[in-house]
């Protein structure tokens, strides 16, 4: 009795350091005051809470404020900004997404020690496994991948809390497997991953495949089926409103062709070398003894290790499965560790775990802490504390004046100074105007051709989608296609671009560094009297920027679905004799977040509508839209005034009964009355 009390002192004591740890680091009185957190990719993160907040309680909808209009959180999940802006009912948004950022962060040590403690290891296991998260909390090898505080800064937030979720969902499916129990917590937990990030749900179908294979062998087949069955296929039809438009919606995304990247330094990083001996250690011990236990480690490895070693040129890239690698072999570790103590007196391990807690905590962490400190507080602090936040604001005061229109600028690193080389992504925060820069690069076809303009304006393009070959500069080749993409403004920043732009557009005004631009004879809707009609096949978009790629833009391709859309083009355009002679004149009457009014005096001809194709639209007064190069809508107006507006698709209206029909399954059956 006396022995586990001193245990459960142990892990408060245990929890107390770690978390007092992490709470020591986090610098709160800049989280808690009231700025947009800056940094990264985290600070172009603001626009989709703020956005998430203007629509609200719509869970997705249309954004026309990046690449000329795109499908607003249907490709990245929407959960943790929803709790953001939850929270912003009570404390103000800026505050209640800078915590939510630090969710996954302070979710890993607990999670940690939960999937061992679920998984039957005893004192001090899992409390040195919570201990051991902090080592990878604080590597600094690498600042993108997922799960440690550089990549959550750099703006892997919900990867790090989908990250963390994954540990208690692996611990307590393997439990609810063996014990035939805790289905609707699976279900939950898995449905939240959904939700959050997609990385650690594609890792735990992996371990659930394993885990069938394993069923085969053990023979427990049908068992181990219908439970996986359940769990998966009930967490695929409660998010349904979103997972099932996104897995549906997947050909109307822009695609990453990312290379693979392997390097040993980061597997196997030498600031964990004594943990990786550790992990050695407790991987034999177990073989010796033959401990079962380990063997959920290995899957994680071996789930993560696949991708790792095999993705290549995928729209998905391979690194981001080394968080797993690298978590599985501390939880090794912790075991190897663990089993020594246990094999030690009784007040011993007691005594040797608290000086090594207190030499990790004081002494280790410490010495291979390096910048993290800084990363912490220029986030925290946000744009409005920068010195230069002065240069942003006095920008964004001019281009809020202005009429309406979409707004291109030149990219630099330098712009890191303003807090991140992305703040001026968040332009349709401070001026209520589209910019054609953003996050959620896949989530927009015009992400390909945003890109491609950025190369010919900008001497530093980030040529942000990988896979694809860039133009050379040239300045004027890329007015042409941002008048073709419907830019009424750029802003220039450099002294090259800036008198570029003087020779090439209207200078309206300069602003400190910025010089802001009109760019002229640039229009949302336009009249074409020339154009190819193709069938839409897989290599579409390879056509379309190939076609984008040329100089002449004045007979774009229409990529018609069937044979029964282009029997409807063609008879809707036979209509277009009466106009054919008059002078085009459009007006546009509305815009609005989403929707498109205008006035024509050109019926039955085909218009060129600026705005990035999608599933949603739907026309009034006229015929379709129809997918048009490069990733446009066009349509044929019947009636003088046309509106364009955007509704839910035929997959979100499925997605919806799904979800709806499964929280009523799951309900009835917490409530016994249905069994499962």
């Amino acid at each position: 009795m006396k022995y586990l009390k001193l245990q459960k002192i142990f892990i408060v004591l245990m929890f107390v350091l770690v978390y007092g740890f992490l709470i020591y680091q986090i610098p709160w009185k800049l989280v808690f005051t009231d700025t947009m957190i800056a940094g990264g990719d985290t600070g172009s993160h603001n626009y989709i809470a703020y956005y998430a907040q203007e629509i609200f309680p719509k869970i997705k909808w249309w954004s026309p404020d990046w690449y000329a209009g795109f499908p607003f959180l249907y490709f990245y999940p929407p959960l943790l900004y929803y709790i953001t802006v939850i929270l912003s009912f009570f404390i103000p948004l800026n505050i209640a997404f800078k915590l939510i950022t630090l969710a996954g962060t302070f979710l890993l040590p607990l999670s940690i020690f939960l999937c061992l403690y679920l998984l039957d290891f005893k004192f001090p296991i899992p409390s040195i496994g919570a201990l051991l998260s902090l080592s990878y909390l604080f590597l600094e090898e690498f600042s993108i991948y997922g799960g440690n505080i550089p990549s959550t800064l750099a703006g892997e937030f919900s990867y790090s809390c989908a990250f963390a979720l994954f540990f208690i969902f692996v611990g307590l499916l393997i439990k609810g497997i063996k014990e035939n129990k805790y289905l609707i917590l699976n279900i939950s937990i898995l449905s939240l991953m959904v939700l959050i990030h997609p990385f650690p749900v594609m890792v735990s179908v992996l371990i659930g495949i394993i885990l069938f294979i394993q069923s085969i062998i053990q023979k427990e087949t049908k068992r181990v089926f219908w439970y996986l069955a359940k769990v998966f296929g009930l967490a695929f039809a409660l998010t349904a409103f979103w997972s099932l438009p996104f897995l549906a919606l997947l050909p109307y995304t822009s695609k990453m062709q990312w290379t693979k990247v392997i390097k040993l330094s980061e597997i196997f990083p030498s600031s964990l070398i004594i943990f990786q001996v550790l992990a050695i250690l407790g991987f034999f011990l177990a073989l010796i003894k033959k401990e079962k236990r380990i063997i959920p480690f290995l899957y994680i490895i071996i789930s993560s290790l696949i991708p790792f070693l095999v993705l290549n040129h995928s729209s998905i890239w391979n690194t981001r499965f080394l968080p797993f690698i690298i978590m599985g072999y501390l939880m090794l570790a912790a075991y190897g560790l663990g089993y020594l103590l246990q094999k030690t007196k009784k007040l011993l391990p007691f005594i040797c775990l608290l000086i090594c807690s207190i030499g990790f905590i004081f002494f280790y962490l410490p010495e291979n802490i390096s910048y993290v400190s800084f990363w912490l507080k220029w986030n925290y602090e946000g744009f409005q504390s920068k010195e230069t936040w002065s240069e942003v604001k006095d920008l964004a005061d001019y281009l809020v004046d202005l009429p309406y229109g979409r707004v291109m600028w030149e990219y630099r690193s330098e712009y890191d100074k303003f807090g991140t080389p992305r703040v001026l992504e968040n332009l349709p925060i401070w001026i209520n105007k589209p910019t054609f820069e953003g996050l959620l690069i896949e989530s927009s076809l015009s992400g390909y051709f945003h890109f491609l303009n950025q190369a010919e304006t900008t001497e530093t393009p980030t040529a942000a989608i990988a896979g694809i070959k860039y133009p050379p500069f040239d300045f004027e080749k890329g007015v042409r296609h941002l008048q073709y993409f419907g830019a009424q403004y750029f802003v220039a920043f450099t002294p090259n671009i800036k008198n570029l732009a003087d020779k090439h557009l209207i200078k309206l005004n300069n602003i400190g560094e910025f010089n802001v631009y009109e760019v002229p004879n640039s229009d949302l809707v336009e009249v074409l009297e020339d154009f190819d009609l193709i069938l839409k096949n897989k290599h579409w978009l390879d056509q379309s920027i190939d076609w984008y790629q040329e100089t002449d833009l004045s007979k774009p391709i229409i990529f018609y679905k069937n044979k029964k859309e282009l029997k409807n083009i063609q008879d809707n355009l036979e209509n277009s004799k009466e106009s054919s002679n008059k002078q085009a004149a459009i007006e546009i009457i509305k815009i609005e977040k989403d929707s498109l009014s205008f006035k024509t005096n050109q019926l039955g001809k085909l218009h060129l509508i600026k705005y990035t194709y999608f599933p949603g639209w739907q026309v009034k007064g006229g015929k379709g839209p129809y997918l048009i190069s490069p990733s446009f809508m066009a349509v044929i107006p019947t009636e003088q005034e046309v509106i364009l507006n955007y509704s839910y698709n035929l997959w979100d209206k499925i997605g919806f009964t799904m979800s709806m029909a499964s929280l009523i399954v799951l309900i009835l059956f917490a409530l016994a009355l249905l069994p499962l």
